[in-house]
């Protein structure tokens, strides 16, 4: 389950941090939390393995799958 954290950040760096999101196409709560496996990652702290969330894209075609 995943919970709402809220923190402060000085505006420059939020104007980065999102520039930073639209290049690589994620959003501001995806950045941050690689960020911060990152971090817990390169300090030692071994993240345990979650299930990968799948996204949803209005945009993206119907698949229809056989039965």
């Amino acid at each position: 389950m995943q919970r709402i954290v809220t923190f402060k950040i000085e505006e420059d760096m939020l104007m980065l941090l999102d520039r930073y999101a639209r290049m690589r196409k994620l959003t501001r709560s995806e950045v941050i939390r690689e960020a911060i496996e990152r971090l817990l990652r390169s300090e030692g702290i071994e993240i345990p393995r979650r299930r990968p969330q799948i996204k949803y894209d209005p945009r993206a075609p119907l698949i229809e799958v056989p039965i």
